[in-house]
């Protein structure tokens, strides 16, 4: 399934394997697992997920059903979507910070919204986008190369160059103002009440916790915050600007439907600040880890123009640094794992699944199946390139299906032009320290943030 690279672009031997968490134990049981993912999904499940598709953890009031398979999954999210629904851990979990956007809604109301943002997420998007990314990259890499051999915080950079893209590009707001109370919050709710609980599970949605108390206070300061810089865009939007996401937005749902207007606009902030904010830590840290495949980025990079106004060409001539991306969200998918519950008996790939089932899909096993993936503890975007790509089913970052991630392109574009742009003029250096670790709970964080000097390249 993989394609070996030509040396000297492929490392040899000594290729980087990223350190992991253990898995749990074999005989933990459905309670487990549930208390396994508030900690850290990618030590919540038992190897024995790894070795068969569908594994059954029974409990009382509703079975537990780890679905690790590529088909198994597949049928699920696209085969036979009607025999699951959304599961309440989802919604408690999610819905404070993006009420009923796209992303939280389902059946008709699903269908109306994906078809109004459709047109501004196809690949002509990309390319009118391009410029807004790569300016925000300049912008946020000015100061790190005026200050090179200091020590930086790389996690926090990415994610306040994700949040200004997303701002910037989508909504036209610079985030000198809103910027600093967004990402604050955000913050916050992903290393606090955003985290997994086993009641979120376990009970139905109109039964009230004391986590789900604090977040309904969260939700009241989001949803101001995101009320004024709708209030500010709107005072600040100039006579024949150019049109960009909240005009489309606006237009599809105007005043009667503004709170799902906020909605909207708060799903596609949260969305471009963590996805691509962690792919791009997470890509950084691997490169630091491989000073060949860092070269090789950076050869690749010379050879195009990122400035402004080659970015939308550039995007397709940047094979290897994609495959780079492709490599990191493997390994790190920021959407560790999805999940469903089933609303009928049924069978999944030969397997007996009960109603009202916890379907939970680890997209941490799918990418590091061996009968999928050759080496897979090891870093190499190698197999990524060429004929041999591997089975698009095994590789689910953005998930599957009717309702894979619409902001999936625009995603991996923007990680490919700023990793690009980054390693075009400098090195990475990680300060020594123990090992960075992939922590899967609210999404696949570090468990801290490591130390990160920029350097001259040559």
């Amino acid at each position: 399934m993989e394609t070996i690279m030509a040396a000297p672009d492929r490392p040899g031997p000594a290729a980087f394997i990223p350190p992991m968490p253990p898995p749990a134990p074999d005989r933990v049981g459905a309670l487990g697992v549930l208390a396994g993912l508030r900690r850290n999904a990618y030590s919540a499940f038992p190897p024995r997920c790894r070795a068969q598709a569908v594994v059954v953890l029974p409990m009382p009031g509703r079975d537990v059903v780890i679905a690790a398979g590529p088909q198994a999954i597949r049928d699920v999210l696209a085969t036979r979507p009607e025999l699951y629904r959304r599961i309440a851990a989802g919604d408690r979990i999610f819905r404070p910070l993006i009420g009923r956007g796209v992303a939280a809604s389902e059946g008709q109301a699903w269908r109306r919204q994906r078809r109004i943002l459709a047109p501004a997420f196809t690949p002509r998007t990309v390319t009118l986008l391009a410029p807004h990314m790569a300016a925000c990259t300049e912008a946020a890499l000015g100061p790190l190369e005026a200050s090179r051999g200091a020590p930086v915080d790389l996690l926090a950079v990415m994610q306040d160059l994700s949040l200004a893209v997303a701002c910037t590009s989508m909504f036209s707001l610079e985030t000198d103002v809103f910027g600093p109370q967004l990402r604050g919050l955000l913050q916050s709710y992903a290393g606090g009440i955003g985290r997994p609980r086993t009641s979120d599970f376990i009970l139905p949605r109109w039964v009230p916790t004391p986590t789900t108390i604090r977040r309904a206070g969260f939700r009241r300061r989001w949803r101001a915050l995101i009320l004024a810089i709708i209030a500010q865009r709107r005072a600040a939007q100039a006579p024949g600007a150019p049109r960009d996401l909240f005009d489309l937005l606006s237009e599809a749902y105007g005043d009667r439907e503004a709170d799902l207007l906020a909605d909207e606009v708060s799903t596609m902030i949260f969305a471009g600040h963590e996805t691509t904010g962690l792919t791009l830590f997470w890509a950084c840290y691997l490169l630091a880890n491989a000073p060949d495949w860092r070269d090789a980025v950076r050869r690749e990079a010379r050879r195009v123009d990122l400035s402004p106004g080659g970015a939308g060409a550039a995007v397709g001539a940047l094979p290897l640094t994609r495959a780079v991306v492709d490599e990191a969200l493997r390994l790190y998918p920021p959407a560790y794992m999805t999940a469903r519950q089933a609303v009928a008996d049924h069978a999944l790939c030969g397997v007996p699944v009960r109603r009202g089932a916890i379907v939970l899909m680890p997209f941490t096993l799918l990418h590091t199946d061996p009968r999928l993936w050759a080496a897979p503890e090891r870093f190499d975007p190698g197999r990524f390139l060429g004929p041999g790509k591997p089975d698009r089913q095994g590789f689910l970052p953005f998930g599957t299906g009717p309702r894979v991630c619409i902001g999936a392109q625009l995603a991996t574009s923007e990680a490919v032009l700023v990793l690009a742009r980054l390693l075009r003029d400098n090195d990475l250096v990680l300060d020594d320290g123990p090992p960075v670790l992939p922590v899967g709970s609210f999404a696949t964080r570090p468990d801290r943030s490591p130390t990160f000097r920029l350097l001259r390249a040559a």
